[in-house]
């Protein structure tokens, strides 16, 4: 769990008997994209499921990139 932000995590059953587990955030990070792919990836060799994951759009990962960086 991040530090500098809320995290509340809900897992949710389906029918079917498979858990489904959402985390919900009060604000985004560039990471967030990129640990979720991560996470699907490892969930899908895991199960064996089929991997279908589209790439994240330019326009999402430029609107996450923060300009006022500081050093």
């Amino acid at each position: 769990m991040s530090k500098c932000r809320t995290e509340l995590t809900r897992v949710f059953p389906l029918a079917t008997g498979r858990l489904v587990t959402m985390i919900l955030r009060d604000t985004l990070s560039c990471e967030d994209p990129y640990m979720n792919l991560a996470r699907a990836k490892a969930l899908s060799v895991r199960t064996g499921e089929s991997f279908d994951s589209n790439r994240v759009s330019k326009t999402i990962r430029d609107s996450l990139i923060k300009t006022n960086i500081s050093i």
